[in-house]
């Protein structure tokens, strides 16, 4: 299978216009299409222009394992394309989830002819061509002989694209809009605190992905914040701990916004992933070791001190079963699990339609929000006693699931369907 790739390969900008390649994402499309056909399993892309590429541009995808050609339509004329084509439009931005799905429809219906998808069907932004029909786009000798060989490839059939995201890049399109909206899909159904951070975030992530700011740098700047709002916090004095409260709640901005740049520039990792998650799991433990603190500030309290020991120890166990749900289902790419997990707990039993809403409750977005809340009326000291009684049931609960998590949410690993 080859990824056959239409477009300029000529400079890039940050707009549109004759003969330049709009950016998206920090990417030219067409590197996004090459990449997000590599992220899909398909092995080799091919990208077909009247203009030869940009040295950078070839160099930075090689330099991401992308095995990638450029030819103009006379050498066009010479590819091998008997192992079938992914064929993506010139101007078409899509993830590449979208692309997988089309490779699966084509692998287990036995596409003879011809899927296309997104566009129109006679303009479509997508076509999985089968190796028996692929030969029909051998000798085009441009863009638009290329369509209209596609066009009469028989049996053709149309294939939706929902939910996924595929959209053509027109000369006079709002990039800002498509990268929040390319964005925005990406980050799929989340709970309401979560989606009131999302609005500094996703802004945010636009800016650090221009300046080229990687997603693991992200994650460490979260983690310096949530350790610089540790400390104003266990001052117990108002007006450190409302400062703290409000480094606390940006640094959770920067932990929505890691994932965010990572999916954008095609750069989320399992490493990232799992580096994301120790730090998410460090600024719990950060945030309840100031509480306890400031709490003792004003003297000592047996009620907190044994109250910050249950959330604790109810803490661990959701950290330490999570940890060993995200490995056991999701070891290879553990960015899918919560994604993954929240759909199987939906459509299950009450109890796990119950966990799925529960979990949302014990989430640091819910943490964030609630710590700017009690620290603006001065009564910090209740989130641990909120705290215990969460991490107890949230406890109970991630314990009963665990067998139904391990035995129901499968995540394929990254590259599997090639």
């Amino acid at each position: 299978m080859v990824a056959l790739i239409l477009g300029n390969t000529g400079a890039t900008n940050t707009g549109t216009g004759a003969g330049l390649t709009p950016i998206v994402g920090g990417l030219s499309l067409v590197e996004r299409a090459v990449l997000a056909a590599q992220r899909a399993g398909v092995p080799r892309s091919v990208v077909v222009g009247t203009v030869a590429p940009v040295g950078s541009t070839a160099a930075r995808l090689r330099a991401r394992g992308a095995k990638v050609s450029f030819a103009d339509w006379t050498a066009f004329k010479r590819l091998d394309l008997t192992d079938g084509v992914l064929l993506i439009r010139n101007g078409v931005l899509v993830e590449p989830r979208a692309l997988a799905m089309l490779l699966d429809r084509s692998r287990t219906e036995d596409v003879r002819g011809v899927l296309v998808a997104g566009g129109s069907t006679g303009d479509p932004d997508l076509a999985m061509v089968s190796s028996s029909a692929a030969g029909a786009l051998v000798g085009a000798n441009g863009a638009d002989d290329l369509m209209r060989r596609l066009a009469h490839i028989e049996p053709r059939r149309e294939v939706s694209l929902a939910p996924f995201f595929c959209r053509r890049v027109e000369p006079d399109s709002d990039l800002a809009e498509i990268e929040t909206a390319y964005i925005r899909h990406q980050n799929g159904r989340e709970s309401f605190f979560t989606k009131k951070i999302r609005k500094f975030s996703v802004p945010l992530s636009r800016v650090l992905v221009r300046h080229g700011i990687r997603p693991n740098q992200v994650t460490l700047m979260g983690l310096v914040l949530a350790i610089g709002a540790a400390a104003p916090v266990s001052v117990d004095v108002y007006a450190a701990s409302l400062a703290g409260a409000l480094l606390y709640y940006a640094s959770m901005i920067l932990d929505c916004s890691d994932g965010e740049v990572a999916r954008l520039s095609f750069r989320d990792s399992a490493f990232g992933a799992w580096f994301e998650t120790v730090v998410d799991y460090t600024t719990y433990f950060l945030l309840l070791g100031a509480l306890v603190i400031a709490s003792q500030r004003r003297g000592p309290d047996d009620v907190a001190l044994v109250t910050a020991v249950v959330a604790l120890a109810g803490s661990v166990i959701v950290v330490a079963v999570a940890g060993y749900l995200r490995q056991r289902v999701a070891g290879k790419d553990p960015g899918q699990f919560d994604d993954a997990s929240a759909a199987a707990l939906r459509s299950s039993t009450r109890f796990h339609r119950f966990a799925r809403w529960g979990r949302q409750w014990i989430k640091r977005s819910t943490i964030a929000h609630l710590v700017v809340a009690f620290a603006v009326v001065n009564q910090l000291s209740i989130l641990i006693y909120l705290w215990a009684f969460g991490a107890v049931v949230a406890s109970v609960v991630i314990i009963g699931v665990e067998p139904f998590v391990v035995r129901r949410v499968k995540v394929a690993a990254p590259g599997a369907r090639a």
